[in-house]
């Protein structure tokens, strides 16, 4: 059995192991280079990704070519155009690596199939809808209330390193702000530091 799967799957819900080992093989073992692009605008998706190392992102990119990053999605996200995949519509948002990522690529009509056989299956689905929606209100609620300064920390505080791990204009792109801005708050929270 696989550790990596069965840790997935119990951070939503505790399954017995032969449902564990029914999801393993709804999965394949994937590995993303480095701005590989999982799914595209306009793309008919028909995958999620369980990210088990890296980072991933999602982003718009609007009429002027300026992307804007959505979100950010590590160790242990499940990810994908999944508002796309239940509407079954083209996808209006772009999933791309922004480091080596490796993790488990599995079909979302495969797993819907899943939750209308195994009452558990449907649970594990709810359970990540119901943590999407949180983590969607609880971007929402930063963007609204926070300053550039209070979001990058609250950034930081998730992914600690992230700073070392992808370039400046895709932390400054889901701040909403511009690479030069970023560099001025990263510049006095050092200067506050020090004081």
């Amino acid at each position: 059995m696989n550790d990596d799967i069965k840790n997935f799957l119990n951070h939503y819900i505790k399954l017995p192991n032969r449902l564990i080992s029914t999801f393993e093989k709804l999965v394949t073992y994937t590995e993303l280079e480095p701005n590989e692009v999982f799914t595209k605008v306009g793309e008919h998706p028909s995958n999620f990704f369980i990210v088990k190392t890296g980072i991933m992102r999602s982003y718009l990119l609007n009429n002027s070519g300026t992307e804007t990053t959505r979100a950010f999605f590590t160790s242990g996200d499940i990810t994908g155009a999944n508002s796309a995949m239940m509407q079954e519509i083209p996808s209006e948002v772009n999933y791309q690596a922004l480091t080596k990522v490796t993790g488990y690529k599995g079909n979302f009509r495969e797993l819907i199939k899943l939750t209308l056989k195994h009452h558990e299956f449907s649970l594990f689905y709810i359970k990540t809808l119901e943590s999407a929606y949180v983590k969607a209100e609880d971007i929402l609620l930063k963007i609204s209330s926070l300053t550039a300064t209070e979001r990058y920390l609250v950034l930081k505080k998730r992914i600690p390193n992230i700073d070392d791990l992808i370039t400046q204009k895709y932390i400054a792109s889901y701040l909403n702000i511009s690479p030069v801005q970023l560099s001025r708050i990263k510049k006095k929270l050092i200067v506050d530091k020090l004081s």
